[in-house]
């Protein structure tokens, strides 16, 4: 390097470290500021993972909408977690975060996959956190619904067990050669397809991975066809697994689509809950009466374990579609309609929500009212006695003059006002309410929390795959601290929108040593 370039400057491994680690100092700095001057509640999400080294790590991401209306996401910590990963020890460890982090009283919610450990670290959690959090923290946990979308998928998959073995096995047994790949390869030629430079194979335990499997299959089913036929040396699927096949990619892809809408960590995807989870269950209703024998046995298995989890749907994100004003408490009377009939259940279930709703509403609106009343106080005396007397005649005046309407609350003249009727496939969400905070402050308010809720944990396992590539088989004896450094760094300075400005925090994180 020095003979192409002889003021170059070699930099050591330490030199590299210490200006990673000097990195995520500032990050942590501009993140705490970003939090502490947050005036709304934070949603997390949160997973355990093991390293090839076997270390358990445990992922902690904070997502929030801020004053702006821009959701954003942090990943706040990765932490060595050590064994065994007990509800307690993971109860400490989120804890001990919240606290590092100041952020005991924005707590809203938590989601988790579904693992007994995680069941009991929430119980742990509650019972410390209830005097800090709205009714006593009972509304916390949120499971996540790509995990429940997940075993629902797989509990189908067995059905057709030994039909997935036969196409896995197919496609294996051509991927693993090259010269059999070049057979199909002439084959896809003289049907007018294009060539492939490998085959899919399937993660078994990731249901979406087994669907790509079997579409690409479907795809390519006339030349594999052909290559069984040529070859002799291979059983591919019989034409009645070819059959169920087809069924199930057909019968999958709405539980596609909304593991796609569950596993978005760039938007909120929370008011989306109710739409997706009633879709699957429709569907499944509809396929127990009508349809092959196949996919009958398949949607009445898959209905026990839909059951199981979503008999009664989580309430937090039921009430996250009421702020969809596309949606709001229409759109949860049509579809418990739908599933529980014209009789009382569904009108009792209605209810019920629409008595949390009011719970919550009168929750917000007090601690709004307190927030003014604090932010008035804080102010100078001088200034206070200026203003107080035309205030005073203002709101007499007000009282006076205005009509009954007016006397509504925010949640009445909102739940009132007709559903937005538009066909945007993308609708800004976020923006109707910025646009409507002025109108609505309670409301817009409680919208930034309930939005921000986190319909599966994807945001956290997502972490998993950088932290990955950074302790491989060759890196190993990598310390815990600079993997944390390095996952929180490429998360907050990353190439994404609502990443931190680096250049922008370049004096900060230069004196992040001192």
């Amino acid at each position: 390097m020095r003979s192409l370039r002889p003021e170059y400057r070699s930099v050591g491994r330490q030199t590299v470290r210490e200006d990673c680690v000097a990195v995520f100092k500032a990050g942590c700095r501009v993140a705490l500021a970003e939090l502490e001057g947050l005036d709304s509640r934070v949603s997390f999400t949160s997973d355990i993972w093991t390293s090839s080294a076997n270390l358990g790590y445990l992922c902690l991401t904070a997502h929030w909408i801020d004053n702006e209306f821009q959701f954003q996401k942090r990943i706040i910590a990765f932490k060595k977690i050590p064994y065994p990963h007990t509800g307690q020890a993971v109860a400490d460890l989120v804890e001990k975060l919240w606290s590092d982090w100041k952020l005991e009283d924005k707590i809203f919610s938590i989601t988790l996959d579904n693992s007994s450990v995680n069941d009991l670290a929430v119980k742990f959690l509650e019972s410390r956190l209830s005097e800090k959090m709205l009714f006593g923290a009972s509304h916390m946990h949120m499971r996540c619904s790509a995990h429940i979308l997940n075993l629902i998928a797989q509990e189908g998959m067995k059905l057709i067990h030994t039909t997935l073995e036969n196409i896995r096995e197919l496609l294996r047994h051509i991927g693993s050669s090259g010269s059999r790949l070049q057979v199909l390869n002439s084959i896809l030629d003289e049907l007018k397809l294009s060539p492939k430079k490998g085959l899919a194979l399937d993660c078994p335990t990731r249901w979406n991975s087994t669907l790509v499997m079997i579409k690409e299959a479907l795809v390519l089913k006339g030349a594999l066809k052909r290559y069984v036929n040529d070859q002799g040396s291979i059983k591919g699927p019989s034409p009645e697994e070819w059959n169920n096949a087809e069924d199930m990619a057909t019968f999958l892809e709405p539980f596609l689509d909304a593991t796609k809408t569950f596993s978005s960590v760039r938007r909120p995807s929370s008011h989306t809950y109710i739409k997706e989870v009633w879709t699957i269950r429709r569907l499944l209703l509809l396929e127990n009466h009508k349809g092959s024998a196949i996919l009958r046995e398949l949607a009445l298995r898959m209905q026990r374990k839909f059951d199981k989890y979503w008999q009664n749907p989580n309430l937090i994100l039921t009430l996250a579609t009421i702020f969809d004003p596309r949606y709001k408490l229409i759109f949860l009377a049509f579809c418990f309609k739908k599933a529980y009939g014209e009789g009382h259940e569904a009108n009792a279930r209605l209810d019920d929500v629409r008595d949390w709703l009011k719970k919550y509403y009168e929750e917000y609106e007090k601690a709004c009212m307190d927030q003014d009343s604090s932010v008035g106080s804080s102010q100078g005396e001088k200034q206070v006695s200026r203003k107080r007397k035309l205030d005073e005649e203002f709101a007499q005046f007000k009282s006076q003059n205005l009509d009954l309407h007016s006397t509504m609350s925010e949640l009445e003249k909102y739940m009132q006002e007709k559903p937005i009727d538009t066909d945007e496939e993308n609708f800004d969400i976020l923006q109707f309410w910025k646009q409507n905070s002025g109108l609505y402050p309670t409301l817009a308010k409680m919208a930034r929390d309930f939005l921000s809720v986190q319909a599966s944990s994807v945001a956290s396992e997502s972490a998993f795959s950088a932290a990955g590539r950074l302790t491989d088989h060759l890196r190993t004896s990598i310390n815990s601290e600079t993997i944390e450094c390095l996952v929180c760094s490429k998360d907050w300075f990353g190439p994404k929108e609502e990443a931190f400005d680096l250049n922008k925090y370049l004096p900060l994180i230069q004196k992040s040593d001192q």
